[in-house]
């Protein structure tokens, strides 16, 4: 069995279904949006499934813009 597409269970929302949409349209004309803008600017999937924390570290690292210091994989810094 694999995870590839595999169905979201309830009560979760697929983001691209005309729900998702709805829902993301009326969060950014409430203004509850800003959050997601600065996430999804350093959005980067996991390379492995048990990397998923580390995946979500560097994007919220990203986002907060905490600089380590030092430069990793070329100019990516987390």
């Amino acid at each position: 069995s694999s995870l590839y597409r595999r169905t979201l269970p309830p009560p979760s929302i697929e983001f691209a279904s005309p729900e998702g949409k709805k829902i993301f349209t009326e969060a950014l004309q409430n203004g509850t949006m800003n959050g997601f803008f600065k996430l999804i600017s350093y959005y980067q999937t996991q390379s492995d499934p048990a990397f998923c924390g580390l995946a979500t570290l560097s994007v919220v690292l990203n986002a907060l813009a905490i600089d380590p210091g030092r430069k990793w994989k070329g100019p990516w810094r987390w």
